[in-house]
């Protein structure tokens, strides 16, 4: 527990240094989309630190691209 509490204050230094570098950018949807993949990481690397087994999202992938596929050969057959 000590070491995901040390990955989160890591982090939030980081974020926190980052914000600073983002703000003399006039545009918001950029600091907040950075801010997204700042979480995502931060939530895998406490799911890697605690063990927690979550699916692959190469399984996402796969099931988005299926559909498509057939869809798309389909139409060229």
């Amino acid at each position: 527990m000590l070491l995901v509490v040390l990955c989160l204050a890591i982090a939030v230094i980081c974020m926190a240094y980052d914000r600073k570098l983002l703000k003399g950018r006039g545009i918001r949807r950029d600091r907040i989309v950075y801010m997204l993949f700042w979480a995502a990481g931060i939530s895998s690397a406490v799911c890697a630190l605690l063990r927690v087994n979550i699916p692959s999202p190469l399984l996402l992938i796969i099931m988005i691209y299926k559909p498509f596929n057939t869809i798309v050969g389909s139409w060229f057959q």
